[in-house]
């Protein structure tokens, strides 16, 4: 019977551990990672009012802008988030 405690208290243990680790690398991972609401939607307002004047800038040259290029140009200033 004691060693059956023993043996119960010893893998709790072992779960307590794995679980610290766990949320240690997950903290360690996301560290400086996480944007707020009002982040996010700053920099959907700066993307967007930088992906506007690029195409104005392009239509001002001539150039029509598509609405699939307009698109493509909106995912990629997205990827640099």
């Amino acid at each position: 019977m004691k060693d059956d405690l023993h043996a119960r208290l010893d893998a709790l243990a072992a779960r307590i551990d794995k679980a610290r680790f766990e949320l240690k690398a997950k903290e360690d991972w996301h560290d400086g990672h996480h944007l707020t609401a009002g982040e996010f939607e700053a920099r959907y307002t700066y993307l967007k009012d930088e992906l506007a004047r690029e195409v104005a800038d392009a239509e001002a040259h001539g150039r029509h802008v598509s609405k699939l290029e307009y698109s493509v140009r909106q995912w990629i200033d997205g990827l640099d988030l």
